[in-house]
């Protein structure tokens, strides 16, 4: 099985076809998977033609979703009846008109709507916190760790801390604390992968000093996922850079 691997889709739904295309995903092919490290819903600008393609491949059980904060928040959302963001409102207004063709609803319309179109069953059934294999760790933001120290029993953690952990920062948890798993890579999203590059060859003073804050200096290799021994970053911020990753695993 060739895994594709991305993150934070943020309903580019054009971006992530184009990071597929690139690296020879064909959605005919039944060894062809795909793994999405978290954030495929947030904003806009096309959450509806994202919504069938990853449903489809959910289908043909060729589909890794794993839940990111955004999908996690957006969920709330919709089983709560309110939106408490903008950005969810506006994921779900897209969503409706592009399946629809209706626009103007109420946030009640719209939460009905998206229930309806099996929009919230979708969110509350196909994601997982995490994804195994013999090689690999896929997350959103990090395995759940105790006061930033690995915790051997992390695969048994609760819902609140995988809630917590979606947020959590790879690159501090790993480059900085050394957190790892033995024998395998974390492969993650959430932060933006220029940041590890800039940390790579970090000291003590750049680590205090909060380097990473700033990524204006990141060098060109920036703009492709970060590999380091204990785990690989993938987001690109897609919104700022127009760029997704696509990251192409066996196994």
């Amino acid at each position: 099985m060739k895994n594709f691997v991305v993150s934070d889709i943020h309903d580019h739904y054009d971006l992530l076809m184009e990071a597929l295309q690139r690296n020879g995903f064909d959605e005919n092919n039944e060894a062809h998977r795909l793994i999405v490290c978290g954030d495929g819903f947030y904003s806009g600008p096309q959450p509806g033609e994202l919504f069938v393609f990853l449903r489809k491949l959910s289908e043909m059980g060729r589909l890794v979703f794993i839940y990111g904060n955004h999908d996690i928040e957006l969920l709330d959302n919709l089983k709560k009846g309110c939106f408490t963001r903008k950005a969810n409102r506006t994921c779900a207004e897209l969503l409706v008109q592009h399946l629809t063709g209706e626009a103007g609803l109420t946030d009640g319309e719209l939460i009905s709507k998206c229930k309806a179109l099996g929009f919230t069953d979708f969110l509350s059934h196909i994601p997982v916190w995490y994804y195994e294999t013999e090689h690999y760790i896929f997350t959103h933001g990090f395995i759940p760790t105790t006061k930033r120290s690995y915790n051997p029993n992390w695969r048994n953690a609760t819902q609140r801390e995988w809630r917590a952990a979606s947020r959590s920062d790879a690159m501090l948890l790993s480059m900085g604390y050394g957190v790892c798993e033995q024998g395998k890579k974390i492969v993650c999203g959430h932060f933006s992968a220029a940041r590890c590059y800039l940390m790579k060859d970090a000291t003590p003073e750049d680590w205090a000093n909060k380097v990473y804050k700033d990524i204006s200096g990141v060098p060109a290799e920036g703009l492709q996922p970060f590999w380091s021994d204990t785990f690989i970053a993938l987001d690109q911020s897609v919104k700022k850079t127009g760029f997704m990753n696509c990251l192409l695993l066996e196994g």
